[in-house]
C-alpha cells in the first residue's frame, strides 16, 4: 500500500501544489460531462446480512459537519449493511488522546485532522488500515495513509462579515486581518497553535512557499500586535456564530463553514487568497471493540457517490476524483481543490507539525495566559 505523509518535500512549493490540484480537478471535470447531485446507493459489495445486528460508535466534529456526515455516510451505510451507527462525541482532541493513552477506547471510528493523525499514528494509537477490506485504490495516492482513510479536503480561509466589510472592500490577505487600523473591530482565530502561527507569519510578510520551518518567535511577536482585538474560537459552530452575529468583522473560518453560513443567508463570505488546505481522516482507535465494522464503514466512505453527497452539503472536496461528476456545479467554486482556489493557497506541512506540535501547543497555552 502506498504510504504518503504529505511531507514538505512533496509539497514545498505552492505553485507545484496548485498545479497538481489543477490537473486532478480538470481530469475529474473532463470526465464529468453533465454533473448530477442525485444521491446514489453505495455500489460496494457490502452484505447486509454480514453486519446485521452489529454496531459501531462514530465520532466526529459537531454542528453542520456532523449532520452532513450522518446524511452522507452513516445513514446510507446503515441502510446498505444493516449495521447500527451510534453517534459519539462530539470529537475532542484532548479527550481522544486521553482515551488512546488509556488503551480503552469507547469510540470505534473517529474523524481527525491530518496533524493529529501524523502525531498519534507515530505513537501506535490507531489500527492499521486493512487493504483487503478498504479499497485504497478509490482514494487519490497523496491521501492514502497506513493508519487513516481521507474523507475530505478543506481549507482555512480568511472570513469576513459583509455588513462590516462588503465584498470588494474586505480583507484580502492575512496582513489585512492583522491591520486593525485599516479594518477596525474584533477579529478571530482558532484557539489552536496550528495553523495560527502560519497565519501570523503570512501577516508579517513571509511567502507561502517559505513558511516552513516556522519562525516561531516571529509568529508570536506578530500575534502580540492583535492580542487585545482577538477572539479565539474553539468549535467551528462557534466561528460561524461569531461571524454571522457580527461579533467579529474578519478572521479565520473554514471554507465549508463559510459556505454553510453564506447559503443560509448570513452576512458571511470568504477570501481564497493565502488559504491553507488540510485533510480529515477517519481512524480506528487501537483496541476499538468494533474495529471490523469500522473498517467496512471506512471502505464505504471512499466511494464516489458518498463523497459527492458530502461535498454537495458542505463544500468539502472529495478524496476520490470520481465524485466530481456528481458534485453540483454551483458547489465546485467553493471547493479547496478547485484549481483557482488551490493556486492561491498551500497545503499544511503535517511532517513539521508531527515533530513540533507538543512543545508549540504548550507555548501557545502560555502565550494565551501571558
Amino acid at each position: 500500500m502506498t504510504h504518503t505523509t504529505l511531507n514538505q518535500a512533496a509539497h514545498h512549493a505552492a505553485n507545484e501544489t496548485a498545479n497538481a490540484g489543477r490537473r486532478r480537478f480538470l481530469k475529474a471535470a473532463a470526465a464529468a460531462g453533465a454533473a448530477t447531485a442525485a444521491p446514489l446507493l453505495c455500489g460496494n459489495a457490502l452484505a447486509a446480512s454480514h453486519l446485521s445486528g452489529r454496531h459501531m460508535v462514530h465520532t466526529t466534529w459537531g454542528g453542520v459537519y456532523r449532520d452532513a456526515q450522518i446524511a452522507a455516510y452513516c445513514d446510507p451505510f446503515s441502510a446498505a449493511t444493516g449495521a447500527e451507527v451510534i453517534q459519539g462525541g462530539p470529537m475532542n482532541a484532548a479527550k481522544l488522546s486521553a482515551m488512546l493513552e488509556s488503551g480503552k477506547p469507547i469510540w470505534d471510528v473517529v474523524d481527525v485532522v491530518d496533524v493529529q493523525l501524523a502525531v498519534d499514528s507515530r505513537k501506535g494509537y490507531f489500527e492499521k488500515i486493512d487493504p483487503t477490506v478498504v479499497d485504497v485504490n478509490e482514494v487519490e495516492p497523496e491521501y492514502v495513509h497506513d493508519y487513516g482513510v481521507a474523507n475530505i479536503v478543506w481549507s482555512y480561509n480568511i472570513g469576513y462579515n459583509t455588513d462590516a466589510f462588503p465584498t470588494g472592500r474586505h480583507p484580502r490577505s492575512w496582513a489585512d486581518v492583522f491591520n486593525v487600523a485599516k479594518f477596525p473591530g474584533k477579529r478571530t482565530l482558532r484557539d489552536r497553535v496550528f495553523p495560527t502561527l502560519e497565519h501570523a507569519l503570512l501577516a508579517d510578510g513571509v511567502a507561502m512557499e517559505s513558511l516552513y520551518p516556522l519562525d516561531v518567535d516571529r509568529a508570536f511577536a506578530k500575534l502580540d500586535t492583535i492580542k487585545d482585538d482577538l477572539i479565539l474560537w474553539k468549535s467551528n459552530s462557534e466561528s460561524q456564530q461569531l461571524f454571522g452575529d457580527g461579533v467579529v468583522g474578519c478572521g479565520l473560518i473554514l471554507n465549508g463553514r463559510g459556505y454553510d453560513s453564506h447559503q443560509k443567508g448570513a452576512p458571511v463570505n470568504i477570501e481564497w487568497n493565502q488559504n491553507i488546505r488540510s485533510v480529515d481522516y477517519y481512524v480506528i482507535p487501537k483496541g476499538a471493540a468494533n474495529a471490523d465494522v469500522a473498517m467496512q464503514f471506512m471502505n464505504y466512505v471512499t466511494k464516489p457517490e458518498n463523497q459527492a453527497r458530502m461535498a454537495n452539503r458542505l463544500a468539502y472536496a472529495p478524496t476520490n476524483l470520481d465524485a466530481f461528476e456528481m458534485i453540483e456545479e454551483a458547489v465546485k467554486p467553493w471547493l479547496s481543490t478547485h484549481p483557482d482556489n488551490a493556486s492561491r493557497g498551500i497545503l499544511i506541512d503535517i511532517d513539521y507539525w508531527r515533530d513540533n506540535l507538543e512543545p508549540l501547543a504548550k507555548r501557545w497555552t502560555e502565550w494565551k495566559l501571558s
